[in-house]
């Protein structure tokens, strides 16, 4: 009950979709941008100066598509990582027992966890944690 979206991808696999298509876009802009530079160098109808900087220009312009995909790419996994991390601490934090026990001769007074202490029947309890 708790990991059928493990089984499924995760728990946004249209976002983890997307990123795997940036990465992909990413290689096709490193061949495009590797094809451009030698068709270029090779087949370009200027001078070789200008064939040079084509070249460097199709490879520049390559690069900057090639780290915007990526940056994106990690972006949305950085957002589904925060998500997770933020899931996970909230459902921790209500599990573990913060209670303190007071006992009659303890002149301090210690601090005791409502939720730990309700039981999962009432509506309360129920309530509090999010059923």
């Amino acid at each position: 009950m708790r990991t059928p979206h493990v089984q499924s991808g995760g728990r946004y696999p249209v976002l983890r979709a997307f990123a795997i298509l940036y990465v992909i876009m990413a290689v096709i802009a490193l061949i495009s941008g590797i094809v451009g530079a030698g068709w270029a160098l090779v087949a370009a109808p200027w001078n070789v100066g200008n064939r040079v900087v084509l070249a460097m220009m199709a490879l520049a312009g390559s690069f900057f598509l090639i780290v915007g995909s990526l940056a994106v790419a990690e972006i949305i996994k950085l957002f589904m990582d925060i998500e997770h991390n933020t899931r996970q601490m909230a459902m921790r934090g209500s599990v573990e027992p913060t209670t303190t026990v007071v006992t009659p001769g303890n002149s301090d007074s210690g601090h005791i966890n409502r939720m730990r202490e309700m039981n999962e029947e009432t509506a309360e309890g129920a309530l509090l944690r999010g059923h």
